[in-house]
């Protein structure tokens, strides 16, 4: 499993939080409703990005998990933001 390591802190706007936030609740959704475990390797990867870590197959993971086109599409976002900001700094890490 690949991953690219940044600084959630200085990367993420209240906004990306949020949208984070969104998806995770949907995923968990879906685990809910389908009988899923809770901790599928999608949620994991989502709730990685927390902590700095964007896994390369994210959006695949989330795909197959079955997330709707909008949470889809906030994935996508919030990928590229970081991958933008991995550009510009490099590959950091999160200071707790």
């Amino acid at each position: 499993m690949n991953y690219k390591k940044f600084n959630r802190h200085e990367c993420y706007s209240s906004e990306m939080l949020s949208m984070n936030g969104e998806v995770v609740r949907e995923l968990q959704d879906i685990a809910i409703e389908q009988g899923k475990s809770m901790f599928d390797m999608s949620i994991n990867m989502m709730c990685g990005l927390y902590d700095g870590y964007l896994y390369d197959d994210l959006l695949q993971e989330v795909t197959n998990f079955g997330a709707s086109e909008s949470t889809l599409n906030k994935v996508k976002g919030l990928i590229k933001a970081i991958e933008m900001y991995i550009q510009l700094y490099g590959e950091t890490e999160t200071i707790y």
